[in-house]
């Protein structure tokens, strides 16, 4: 991957996963602005350096491990907290990926667009950046929070 897809990719996936899954558990995103765009430099660097070196099925293990331990770090949760933020930011990654990357691949081959960084990122913000920044927005406007007992 080229170094730009660090700041067109990875960046504001990482930005957009943490906020979507802040707003539908009603934890202010204007309060922990700061420490969003913290956490989302890191994790996105820690996303963009094992998309480059790892390419197995431990992967999507490792990200997750990074992504709660760094809410834990950076925004002080409990590991409880963290995890369920961090499932719930790729529950949503996970399903549009599979939702609307599998038919953009059946327009264009798989090894096309792995091939080509400007069409690799393309993809990533027309099936993954542009769904997730519309669910924040939804979830915001009409004000779709869930109460978890358990982050009390």
């Amino acid at each position: 991957m080229e170094w730009f897809s660090f700041f067109l990719l990875s960046f504001p996936e990482a930005f957009l996963m943490l906020a979507v899954s802040f707003a539908i558990l009603g934890i202010s995103i204007k309060e922990n602005l700061k420490s969003m765009i913290i956490f989302s430099l890191l994790y996105g660097g820690v996303a963009f350096i094992l998309s480059i070196y790892m390419m197995n099925s431990v992967k999507p293990i490792i990200n997750l491990t990074v992504f709660v331990l760094l809410l834990v770090i950076i925004f002080h949760f409990k590991i409880l907290h963290g995890f369920i933020i961090g499932i719930i930011g790729f529950i949503l990654l996970i399903f549009f990926e599979i939702i609307l990357l599998l038919p953009f691949t059946q327009l264009v081959p798989f090894e096309q667009i792995a091939a080509s960084p400007w069409l690799r990122i393309f993809a990533g913000i027309t099936t993954i950046h542009i769904p997730l920044l519309v669910t924040l927005l939804v979830i915001q406007r009409f004000k779709l929070v869930i109460k978890i007992p358990l982050l009390k």
